[in-house]
């Protein structure tokens, strides 16, 4: 009897502990992310244009702009953590941010895992050639070439499979596209495989270096990624999101950022390479 009072007596206790531990570390709490006042949002500040480093060492790009509008729709103060682009699904996983914003494709992969909302920019991948070399149109050209990719991207993973489906290239993987770009420059890849926007804002600061040589080869549009068991908090993104779209705010950052509205007439129908 006594042991039996000492066990509810432990269990008690480590369940008041538990409660704490939630309700504590800045007041969050796992029905409210949002309980401490902060929006913790992970992302991976190498993707120009979307989020990057500019000479000052911040964090800026169009994800970084809509990121804190939507913290401050909420009322809440946005703090942005940058982390690998290789890890960061598992940093949502392991609760050390809310949702990830960081040109992230929706992948029906990825909606299996993870709750992601409606898409906020169009994309798709495209090839990126150097002007004093051979155009690469199609990726049957990239066969026996160097081609350059973002580590654990949607573009990493189409390379693979064109790899899988007989386009033998030698495959060069970059924690950052700016890496990839230099390299492509300097004559060490001979092509680019990236996401639209990405291959659009490098070829109009240096035109006569590099330009996009092929069709969109893929529809991955970009939103925002959450865990799938914060229901309610992702809804509650969404509909903040709607807003922006309604008010006009995303149609603003994506003119300031792409030099044309890429927000409006998604095709949502996914197709990967």
């Amino acid at each position: 009897m006594k042991m039996k009072k000492k066990l509810v007596g432990v269990s008690v206790a480590l369940m008041l502990v538990a409660s704490l531990t939630l309700a504590g570390c800045g007041g969050k709490t796992a029905e409210d992310p949002l309980a401490d006042g902060v929006l913790k949002i992970g992302t991976n500040a190498t993707y120009v244009p979307f989020e990057y480093r500019d000479e000052n060492n911040e964090m800026v790009g169009f994800d970084i702009d809509m990121g804190n509008a939507i913290a401050e729709e909420l009322g809440v103060k946005a703090e942005w953590v940058d982390t690998g682009f290789d890890g960061i699904f598992n940093g949502l996983t392991s609760n050390q941010y809310e949702m990830i914003i960081a040109g992230t494709s929706i992948t029906e992969e990825r909606q299996k895992t993870f709750n992601m909302s409606s898409p906020y920019t169009a994309n798709g991948i495209v090839i990126v050639s150097r002007n004093d070399g051979t155009p690469a149109k199609t990726a049957d050209d990239l066969k026996g070439k160097k081609v350059g990719v973002q580590i654990e991207t949607t573009s990493d993973y189409a390379a693979e499979k064109m790899i899988e489906n007989g386009t033998d290239m030698n495959l060069s993987k970059f924690d950052a596209m700016l890496d990839a770009f230099t390299a492509l420059e300097g004559k060490t890849i001979d092509y680019i495989l990236t996401d639209k926007p990405v291959g659009q804002f490098y070829t109009s600061k240096k035109p006569d270096v590099y330009s996009i040589t092929s069709e969109t080869l893929s529809n991955e549009p970009i939103g925002i990624t959450m865990r799938k068991n914060d229901t309610e908090f992702s809804q509650k993104i969404e509909e903040t999101l709607q807003k922006l779209r309604d008010n006009g705010k995303l149609a603003e950052l994506s003119q300031k950022w792409f030099g044309e509205d890429i927000t409006e007439n998604i095709n949502t129908e996914l197709k990967d390479y």
